[in-house]
C-alpha cells in the first residue's frame, strides 16, 4: 500500500506537506476568479459605453404636442345644421337675362327672318344683407343683366334692380322691395385661419339652397383675376350657380363671397376641390360706397411699379425688400409727375406705411380716399427723399400697361445665339431715318429680332425696342452690349429699353 494515497486513487495531504504552499495555492485560485470577473465587468462597460455615445449621437423626438381635439362628428354636424338654419333664409337664387347679338332666325326655307335681340339666360346666388332688401352678389351674375329676378328662401319671387357694381372685386349690389328680410351678417375674414370649418351655401347648377362643408385651405391668395382681392381658398364644393353665394363660419357669420373656381381641364367645369371667395372685409368696404352712390371709387398715385428683385436692387444700390421700383417716367399730369418722381426712384413706403410690393403700393393707394393728401417716401441715387401728393380717381383700365411679346425676326438675318438672344444694330442716325425712330435718347442698340426662348425673350424684350443700359453699364453701340453681357456671371441682370417713347426696366436671366 502506497502511504500517499488511499485505496480510492485520490491523493491526500501528507503530514510532511508545508501550510503556507497550501494556502498560496488557494489564494492564486481566488486570484484567477477575481481577474476573470474584473475582466467581464470591464468589457460590459465598455460595450454600454459604445451603446451609449452612439446613442448620444441621435437626437431625441420631442413628446407629441396636446392640442385641442376635434369634435365628434355627431357634435360637428350639430353645429353644421345650426349654422344652415340661421344663415340660409338670408340666401337667394338669382335668375338674369342678358340682351346682346342677334338671333339670326331662319324661316323653314332657309330664308332670313327679321333680326331679333338675343335673350342670355344665366343664374346665380346672393345673399340678403339689410332688412330692407339689399343683396350682395357677384359682378359677373349682374353686371350685364336687362333683367334680373330674385327667388328667397321661402319661394317668393321678386324683381331686383342693380344698384351698383365694382368690376375690379367683381361685386355687385342689388335691391328688391321687400322689408323685414331675414339677413346674413358679414364677419371679420381677417379673424380666418387655415383649417377653419366654412359652409359654401348656394344653387350650384340651379340646386337651391345647397350646402356643402371644407375648411378654409388658405387665405390671402392673390390671382391674376383681381388686384384688389386677397381671397380666401376653400375645399368646400363650389360650382356654377355658386356665385355669389356666401362662404359661413362656424360662427354663422358670412366670411366671404364665393366667386372662382380652378377646374381640372377644359372639359371638366365643376369643382375639383380649389374655390376662392372674396374677403368680407372687402365686401364690406364696397357695399359701404355702392351702396351710397352706386360705384367705387379708388385712390390714383400714377406710377408704374414692380418689384424690387435682385437685379434692380442691385442697379440702385439697395436690398430686395427695401421697396418698389418706379419703372418708367410717370405721366407728367398724374399726382406722381407732379410730385416729380421719376423712373428708377424706389418708394419705401406710403403714408408712413413700408412697402415692400408692388402690390402693397397698389393696394394702399387704392385705399386711400380721393382727394386725400399723403406722403411718398422714395430713395433716388441712394439718397432718402419725401413728397406731398394729392391722389386723384383712379382712371379706368389704370393697371400695369403690358409689355408686347416679340412678333418674330425680320429681313435682316438670323438672330443671334449669344447669351442674351437677340440681333441688334446700333443706333446711327441713319438708322433713325430709315426706321422713323423718335428716341429720348438716341444711341443704344435697335432690336431687330428676338430668339424665341432666349434670355431676352423671357424678360420680354420685343422687336423695336432700343436698350439703352445693361446692368449699371450705359450702352451705345451693339458691341458695347456683346461685351457687356459676355463679361458678366450668371445670374438676373437690369436691361433698360425705350419702347415707344417710354422708358421700362426689364430684368433677364443671363446663363
Amino acid at each position: 500500500m502506497n502511504d500517499t494515497g488511499t485505496e480510492s486513487g485520490f491523493a491526500t495531504p501528507t503530514k510532511n506537506q508545508d501550510p503556507w504552499k497550501k494556502r498560496q495555492g488557494a489564494r492564486g485560485g481566488w486570484l484567477a476568479i477575481t481577474f476573470i470577473v474584473a475582466a467581464l465587468v470591464v468589457t460590459v462597460a465598455i460595450i454600454q459605453g459604445a451603446y451609449h455615445r452612439s446613442s448620444r449621437d441621435v437626437p431625441e423626438l420631442p413628446e407629441p404636442r396636446k392640442v385641442a381635439s376635434a369634435p365628434a362628428p355627431a357634435e360637428l354636424s350639430i353645429s353644421f345644421r345650426e349654422v344652415a338654419k340661421a344663415v340660409k333664409p338670408a340666401v337667394v337664387f338669382i335668375n338674369v337675362e342678358t340682351t346682346g347679338g342677334d338671333s339670326g332666325q331662319s324661316d323653314f326655307f332657309g330664308l332670313s327672318g327679321p333680326k331679333v335681340p338675343r335673350r342670355v339666360e344665366g343664374a346665380g346666388s346672393g345673399f340678403i344683407v339689410t332688412e330692407d332688401g339689399y343683396i350682395l352678389t357677384n359682378n359677373h351674375v349682374v353686371g350685364n343683366a336687362s333683367k334680373i329676378n330674385v327667388t328667397l328662401s321661402d319661394g317668393r319671387k321678386l324683381k331686383a334692380e342693380l344698384v351698383g357694381t365694382d368690376p375690379d372685386t367683381d361685386i355687385a349690389l342689388i335691391k328688391i322691395d321687400a322689408s323685414g328680410l331675414a339677413i346674413a351678417v358679414l364677419g371679420d375674414s381677417d379673424k380666418l385661419e387655415q383649417g377653419d370649418w366654412v359652409l359654401a351655401i348656394g344653387s350650384p347648377f340651379g340646386l337651391q339652397q345647397t350646402l356643402t362643408a371644407g375648411i378654409v385651405s388658405a387665405t390671402g391668395r392673390e390671382l391674376r383675376e383681381s388686384t384688389y382681392n386677397h381671397y380666401i381658398q376653400t375645399d368646400a364644393s363650389i360650382n356654377p350657380g355658386n356665385s355669389g353665394g356666401p362662404l359661413v363660419s362656424m360662427e354663422g357669420e358670412v366670411v366671404g363671397i364665393n366667386t372662382l373656381i380652378l377646374t381640372g381641364s377644359q372639359f371638366s367645369q365643376g369643382s375639383i376641390g380649389i374655390g376662392f371667395a372674396i374677403a368680407s372685409n372687402t365686401a364690406r368696404d364696397v357695399f359701404k360706397q355702392l351702396a351710397r352712390g352706386g360705384k367705387v371709387t379708388r385712390g390714383y398715385l400714377g406710377v408704374f411699379v414692380s418689384d424690387l428683385d435682385d437685379a434692380r436692387a442691385h442697379a440702385v444700390g439697395l436690398n430686395p425688400n427695401d421697396g418698389v421700383f418706379v419703372a418708367q417716367d410717370p405721366d407728367p399730369d398724374s399726382p406722381a409727375g407732379k410730385a416729380g418722381i421719376r423712373k428708377k426712384d424706389v418708394i419705401t413706403a406710403f403714408n408712413g406705411k413700408h412697402v415692400k410690393a408692388a402690390r402693397e403700393l397698389t393696394q394702399a393707394v387704392a385705399d386711400t380716399p380721393v382727394g386725400e393728401t399723403a406722403r411718398v417716401d422714395f430713395v433716388r441715387d441712394g439718397q432718402p427723399q419725401t413728397v406731398t401728393v394729392k391722389l386723384v380717381e383712379r382712371p379706368k383700365n389704370a393697371g400695369a400697361r403690358p409689355i408686347p411679346q416679340d412678333q418674330g425676326g425680320d429681313e435682316n438675318g438670323p438672330v443671334q445665339q449669344g447669351r442674351l438672344g437677340i440681333q441688334g444694330r446700333t443706333i446711327t442716325p441713319e438708322l433713325l431715318n430709315e426706321m422713323k425712330l423718335k428716341l429720348k435718347t438716341p444711341s443704344g442698340v435697335f432690336v431687330a429680332a428676338v430668339q424665341p426662348g432666349s434670355a431676352a425673350s423671357d424678360a420680354g424684350v420685343a422687336h423695336g425696342d432700343v436698350i439703352h443700359a445693361f446692368d449699371r453699364a450705359r450702352i451705345t453701340t451693339l458691341e458695347e452690349l456683346t461685351q457687356a453681357v459676355k463679361s458678366v456671371p450668371p445670374g438676373n441682370y437690369l436691361l433698360e429699353v425705350e419702347r415707344h417713347g417710354q422708358t421700362a426696366f426689364l430684368t433677364v436671366t443671363i446663363e
